[in-house]
């Protein structure tokens, strides 16, 4: 099985901290215990980057960086930037679970244990605000259309409760944003057990069998729902989206702000963010709205933990931005 994007360690609630970008070896390992009351023991995690978010490991950074253009946004604390990570293959490569064993009350309380999660996310603030019916965002997603939902790097959903509210979200996007719902999600991440796979798919989501690294195409108007991985999956993604110009039009990222990336960038040349060619490329001509983390009462700290640093990205091409913003 090739190297992962799992989750990572969770710290405070930070609200102006930029997103980590950076693991510090997919190696080092530290146990983090659950947080939402639903205590299964302490889970194996590998070390995040410095403002406490959730990220994923990554595969090789793009040759080389672009000249940096017009940034967007207030400045942020810029979070130190980690050595960069290491390389994932470029290639698809086959996929398994680590975990193969398969338990059927396992099973069963991974689904109920997601259902629950996704009743809690459903009557949240953040969900009622984040699809109201005349916002600016659902003429967005309007105009996008979208037909399918891929969840990249949610992580084990089985022993992260952040995990399972992301899942959550994505059911729930699903449901209200999909014409159909039926075969129209998957998702993915190398650290899932089989019985997780399992689950998932009892829940509606298909699970790949090959790790692509984010290096996934869009055939279809798509939203890539990829919570807290690093600068390079998205600019995996993007790559992979580039070309024609008009094949960005059928890509929309929730996931970690391009705009503070764009700030990290200029803070360190030399760091992951500034290899990031296509986010930082895409980041000029990005539509960006930022998430509201907040859930109600409270579960504030739990879905910040979950949702922070987190933006929808729509992308608004004239005929030449494109070719000339990696030029």
């Amino acid at each position: 099985m090739g190297l992962g994007f799992g989750r990572r360690r969770h710290a405070e609630k930070q609200h102006t901290a930029s997103p980590s970008i950076s693991p510090r070896g997919r190696d080092a390992l530290l146990w983090e215990e659950e947080e939402d009351g639903d205590v299964d023991g302490a889970r194996a995690v590998g070390l995040g980057g410095s403002d406490g978010e959730a990220v994923h490991s990554t595969f090789p950074p793009p040759p080389r960086s672009i000249p940096h253009g017009r940034r967007r946004g207030d400045a942020n604390t810029i979070a130190s930037q980690p050595d960069a990570p290491l390389p994932l293959p470029v290639t698809p490569i086959p996929w398994s679970p680590s975990d193969p064993s398969l338990d059927a009350a396992r099973v069963a309380r991974l689904v109920a244990r997601a259902r629950a999660a996704i009743t809690r996310v459903a009557a949240s603030r953040l969900y009622r605000r984040l699809l109201l019916p005349d916002s600016l965002l659902r003429r967005r997603l309007a105009l996008l259309a979208p037909t399918r939902l891929s969840l990249l790097g949610v992580g084990s959903f089985e022993n992260s409760p952040s995990s399972r509210l992301q899942l959550a979200l994505a059911a729930l996007l699903r449901r209200d944003l999909l014409p159909d719902e039926s075969e129209s999600s998957d998702l993915f991440d190398p650290v899932l057990s089989a019985a997780e796979c399992t689950a998932a798919a009892a829940l509606g989501f298909a699970v790949a069998r090959v790790n692509d690294s984010c290096r996934r195409r869009a055939d279809e108007p798509t939203i890539f729902y990829m919570p807290h991985c690093e600068a390079s999956l998205y600019d995996a993604l993007l790559a992979a989206n580039w070309d024609p110009q008009s094949q960005l039009r059928r890509v929309c990222v929730l996931g970690n702000s391009f705009r503070n990336y764009a700030i990290q960038a200029e803070g360190n040349r030399s760091g992951p963010a500034a290899k990031a060619k296509h986010v930082l490329a895409a980041e000029r001509f990005a539509w960006e709205e930022r998430v509201d983390e907040t859930g109600g009462g409270d579960d504030d700290d739990v879905f910040a933990r979950a949702f922070n640093e987190t933006s929808w990205h729509f992308f608004d091409l004239d005929d030449d931005v494109a070719a000339t913003a990696t030029a």
